[in-house]
């Protein structure tokens, strides 16, 4: 408790007007209060009481100021006190956050360390030393093995994706090395891989087909990511050039995924997809697959739909991945297991001599993918040709009367509807 010191009736009132000054109280504040409590006694005269009573008065005006002024200073002290602490807090906190504060307002993030990463597990298709091991040297056209084309297709593919962030890339060989199906989705689970892509050139029993497709689980989840970044691929490769058969699955007899690397990645968990860039044995597709430049332009597209779908950026490490939209069927994506139906065609004479013919077939499972004709009874087929969207397509022949007609119709499962052999 502060004591409040009492002052003797001689004192001068100098020194205790100055006091109420420095503590804010004006002389004028001072007069005011001296005018109102009466300064005459009833004689209407300055007196010694009157003058003492009013020095009391003041007196006491003059501790209640000291004793706001002192309640003001501690309690500024104290509010001085408290927003010095929240500084130091703050800057503690600061200091605290300073090794992971790498986030941009943009959403960029500096410190890779603390990033999402997608862990892409590339399978270059087939591999070994061996020289008659269809598993090991894949596909053989043109004096060369699909086993080597893969592995050159999945180094650039690599090298592309490493350009982008949130990603790390793991191959499951990178030499011409034999390994299982079971030895490959083994690494990827090792590794933690989020996806496994299995790179492939196809090739056809009867030489004719062409076009990119891509292979994906049957099954959930496995499904939806591996068709998600299977069409993104797709689309990737048709703007190179190729015509897209488009994403597809296949059942063995026991009702799982027929190819094998689906099948092992996803009893580990992992979704997995197969990208058959196009056919060695077609001459179109070839030209696209035959230097080493067009194989790096293929790894390099391969990377950038993958890329597209994960929503990842070329030359930036973002501090969050975008939500993917999947779709994740209820029941198995079954394959189309029956041909177009409903084929037949009519054939009407033109005015120059030609015949305009009208070929029609329908495909509710898939969709009719291409056609052919022959004008022998089914000795010599013309080049496949592309269907179109409808389910009729028109197309001129020059017909002499003597030819064999027969036309196939195919949907994009390879699967085809024949009609009957008949004159012209």
């Amino acid at each position: 408790m502060r004591h409040r010191r009492r002052y003797g009736r001689r004192r001068s009132f100098r020194p205790l007007i100055l006091s109420l000054a420095i503590c804010g109280i004006s002389i004028a504040a001072v007069a005011a209060v001296w005018s109102k409590s009466g300064t005459i006694d009833r004689s209407g005269k300055f007196t010694g009481p009157v003058i003492l009573a009013q020095s009391e008065i003041l007196r006491e005006i003059y501790e209640q100021a000291l004793e706001e002024q002192e309640r003001k200073a501690a309690a500024d002290l104290a509010e001085d006190r408290e927003t010095e602490e929240e500084e130091n807090t703050g800057q503690a906190q600061e200091t605290q956050r300073e090794p992971d504060t790498a986030i941009s307002i943009a959403g960029e993030v500096t410190d890779e360390a603390s990033a999402p990463k997608l862990r892409i597990v590339l399978d270059p298709g087939h591999g070994g030393p061996g020289v008659k091991d269809e598993q090991e040297l894949g596909a053989i056209y043109r004096d060369t093995y699909e086993k080597y084309l893969t592995l050159e297709i999945a180094q650039a593919m690599r090298e592309e994706l490493s350009g982008y962030g949130n990603v790390e890339v793991f191959m499951t060989r990178d030499t011409d090395k034999a390994l299982t199906l079971k030895e490959r989705a083994a690494y990827a689970e090792a590794v933690g891989g989020d996806l496994l892509v299995s790179l492939h050139l196809n090739a056809s029993a009867e030489h004719n087909f062409y076009g990119s497709e891509v292979f994906v689980s049957a099954f959930e989840h496995f499904h939806a990511r591996g068709a998600g970044v299977g069409e993104s691929i797709l689309k990737q490769l048709t703007d190179y050039g190729f015509v897209s058969k488009g994403v597809k699955t296949r059942l063995g007899s026991k009702g799982a995924d027929y190819y094998g690397i689906i099948r092992e990645c996803k009893s580990l968990g992992i979704p997995a997809l197969i990208v058959e860039h196009g056919y060695m044995d077609e001459d179109s597709d070839w030209a696209r697959m035959n230097t080493s430049e067009s194989l790096k332009a293929l790894g390099q597209r391969d990377a950038a739909g993958l890329a597209a779908y994960f929503g990842l950026e070329k030359g930036r490490t973002l501090s969050a991945l975008p939500e993917l939209e999947e779709t994740i069927p209820a029941s198995p994506v079954r394959p189309d297991t029956t041909p177009p139906e409903e084929v037949w065609y009519k054939k009407e004479q033109r005015g120059d001599g030609k015949w305009m013919i009208t070929l029609h077939g329908v495909e509710r499972e898939s969709r009719v993918m291409y056609y052919d004709y022959s004008l022998d009874g089914g000795a010599v087929y013309s080049k496949l040709q592309l269907w179109g969207t409808g389910e009729s397509v028109q197309f001129p022949l020059e017909l002499t009367g003597e030819e064999q007609l027969v036309f196939r119709v195919y949907n994009n499962y390879e699967l085809r509807t024949e009609t009957p052999a008949a004159g012209s």
